[in-house]
């Protein structure tokens, strides 16, 4: 017995129906569980909120605008009485690309279009070293209208690590 019989003979239609159905449905619970991964994360994000706030009892918390009022937590700075900043090796480099890259771009330059020039260039590690300008302080958000642009903070010198 060979060919459709012997597939007849063995139930192997009911098994490949079987297996389509299985396919399908598979398929089906899949793009399911992707359209709707945003709204479950945003679930998830909002339950470790949840969980991490502190409990209190008796206030009702702060009222629901005066959050909304202040403003970005405030980046980490080198010493304000330190004006004069050690760089060496790789971050030296990185930090004179950088400043030529925004020299390009005027004085008030975007974070975004900074790594993608940088990218472009094959600069070593761009988001490393942008990090650890901002942290450093050279680096500083300008506030009101402008938030969101960038400039280099004035006052600062850069010197090589001896």
């Amino acid at each position: 017995m060979t060919g459709l019989s012997a597939i007849a003979a063995a139930n192997g239609w009911f098994i490949t129906v079987t297996g389509l159905v299985i396919v399908f449905t598979g398929l089906a619970l899949l793009a399911a569980f992707i359209a709707s991964l945003d709204k479950l994360l945003a679930f998830w994000d909002r339950g470790v909120a949840w969980l991490q706030r502190p409990r209190r009892r008796g206030s009702s918390g702060p009222a629901p605008g005066a959050l909304a009022h202040q403003g970005p937590a405030p980046l980490p700075r080198a010493d304000a009485s330190a004006r004069t900043v050690f760089l060496g090796g790789e971050t030296l480099e990185v930090y004179q690309y950088f400043q030529w890259l925004t020299r390009r771009q005027g004085d008030v330059f975007s974070l975004s279009r900074l790594l993608e020039q940088a990218e472009k260039r094959g600069i070593p590690r761009p988001h490393f070293h942008l990090d650890e300008l901002l942290v450093l302080g050279l680096i500083e958000e300008l506030p009101g209208e402008e938030c969101g642009f960038y400039r280099w903070t004035p006052g600062i010198s850069v010197q090589p690590e001896e």
